[in-house]
């Protein structure tokens, strides 16, 4: 994973500040199914993931929904927390074994005031989460079932979604299994 492509993608970040902010990085690995950040817990860290799959879903009662994942070089937080000190609103699970880099919010927040550039990348990153979930959006409501399908191998790659578990493919698709069962098996087929 190359860190300096993963934060420069969102925001220009100066070589300085790469550098201290790696300092500050912990790398821990989770196997699959370990929930990473759990809703309804208080979360303290910001990750990036150097490899693996993560999934962010939201449990109501007992309903769940697959709301985006997460794979190579994407970070994942829990916006109430970082933000408002909120116990976080959703859970992050590990789809597929995974590594991940940490920093705790008091050591993002204190580099982020020795480091203006940093400051202005946790706001791009902000509005960053906010435009993939407008793109989730449109995704999942626009157009059948099949088509929702085909732009999302677009989006992620068949490699990816090959990982992926077909249960969370169809909650974040809001399509049934079965009708995701039979599209897969369409597109086999060459249909």
């Amino acid at each position: 994973m190359d860190l300096a492509h993963s934060f420069r993608e969102i925001y220009h970040i100066e070589d300085s500040t790469l550098e201290k902010l790696s300092s500050h990085l912990t790398r821990e690995s989770y196997s699959k199914g370990c929930r990473i950040i759990s809703q309804g817990k208080k979360s303290e860290h910001l990750y990036i993931i150097a490899d693996g799959i993560v999934r962010c879903l939201h449990e109501d009662g007992k309903n769940e929904m697959t709301i985006l994942f997460g794979v190579e070089g994407n970070f994942f937080v829990s916006l109430a927390s970082i933000v408002y000190g909120q116990p976080s609103q959703t859970s992050f699970e590990a789809i597929t074994d995974v590594e991940v880099y940490s920093i705790s919010f008091d050591e993002f927040w204190t580099l982020c005031d020795e480091c203006p550039d940093l400051m202005r990348w946790q706001s791009h990153y902000q509005l960053y989460q906010l435009y993939t979930l407008e793109k989730r959006s449109t995704l999942t409501s626009i157009g059948d079932a099949y088509t929702r399908y085909q732009q999302y191998i677009k989006m992620r790659g068949k490699k990816t979604i090959a990982q992926i578990p077909l249960k969370y493919i169809s909650q974040y698709l809001n399509i049934s299994q079965e009708t995701l069962s039979r599209i897969r098996n369409r597109i086999a087929r060459g249909e």
